[in-house]
């Protein structure tokens, strides 16, 4: 089982009699469906239908928890204060709990439940185990993220030998790209609809829970018609460096498409490099060559997402 820490993301508690009443208006996922026993992805978008953060919701008691991404917890508690004049709702930044862990491969389910008990069986499932909540995470291999608020119990799950960090955070990256999951940091807030970032396939959008903040944009682009743009899973069989891009080739012509994420190979279990990248749809459907900037010669490969065409909600 591959271990990683997660403790560079950033929390947003948002607590009150209105907590999950307030954020039902405002984020796309649909908040009557949080429970003591489900998670939710979701998005926080502006009114132009934008995705300002997207984020992962938990309910630890009356509290609503969303964990997003570094320097992204303070613009969704400045956004929100916009609307929470009018309801019973705090809003707190927590720029880290004490312990947060990733947990995946093919044994972590048993190995988890031999510790814990019982663990989640299906995706966004939580299980509670003295203090820590233990969320199943989507992916391509079994995934669960473990998060302790407790100062004491973190000690003692840090000190725990079997529980020990042993892979890098890019580890946990490249199977968040293998299954398809974009997430939004601060340089990128604003600037993606939910659609182009696949969050209508992924599950990130609800489209029966009503209204919230940009719902109209998002649920107008929706159905439409056929997107001109979505991101795309692409391998490679070499190294992708930071200043790589990404070249569509079309009817003798070189596009540049957008790289949203990129995470290369690691180990002899993962050779290739994965990339999340934005594309035109035509081009995807006319079979077009897809290479690195500085790798011409090289042509990417096309993947299958994981979550395909049948995940959405409320459609």
């Amino acid at each position: 089982m591959q271990i990683v820490d997660l403790s560079h993301y950033q929390f947003v508690r948002v607590s009150g009699a209105d907590a999950i009443a307030f954020l039902q208006g405002q984020v796309s996922c649909n908040m009557q469906l949080l429970s003591s026993r489900r998670s939710l992805s979701g998005a926080l978008c502006n009114l132009k239908g934008r995705v300002i953060a997207d984020f992962r919701v938990l309910l630890r008691g009356e509290d609503c928890l969303l964990q997003t991404a570094p320097e992204l917890a303070q613009l969704i508690v400045d956004t929100l204060a916009k609307y929470a004049v009018f309801s019973k709702v705090e809003l707190q930044v927590l720029e880290k709990l004490p312990l947060i862990l990733g947990c995946s491969g093919t044994d972590a389910a048993g190995l988890l439940a031999e510790k814990f008990g019982e663990v989640p069986a299906q995706d966004d499932g939580v299980t509670e185990s003295a203090a820590i909540s233990i969320i199943k995470i989507s992916g391509v291999v079994d995934r669960f993220e473990l998060w302790c608020p407790d100062e004491e119990k973190s000690g003692n799950l840090q000190s725990d030998p079997d529980m020990t960090v042993n892979a890098p955070w890019s580890s946990w990256l490249y199977e968040d790209i293998c299954a398809g999951l974009v997430h939004i940091d601060a340089a990128h807030a604003g600037q993606y609809t939910p659609q182009l970032l696949n969050y209508d396939l992924s599950g990130v959008i609800d489209f029966k829970k009503g209204c919230y903040t940009g719902q109209e944009v998002v649920a107008r682009m929706y159905y439409r018609g056929s997107p001109k743009k979505r991101t795309y899973l692409l391998r490679s069989a070499t190294e992708i460096a930071s200043a790589s891009g990404v070249l569509q080739h079309i009817d003798g012509k070189q596009k540049p498409a957008e790289l949203l994420a990129f995470a290369n190979g690691i180990a002899e279990e993962n050779p290739h490099s994965l990339l999340l990248t934005i594309l035109d749809t035509q081009a995807v459907d006319r079979n077009a060559l897809f290479t690195l900037s500085d790798q011409a010669d090289l042509a990417l490969q096309l993947l299958p997402l994981a979550y395909g065409e049948q995940t959405q909600i409320g459609t």
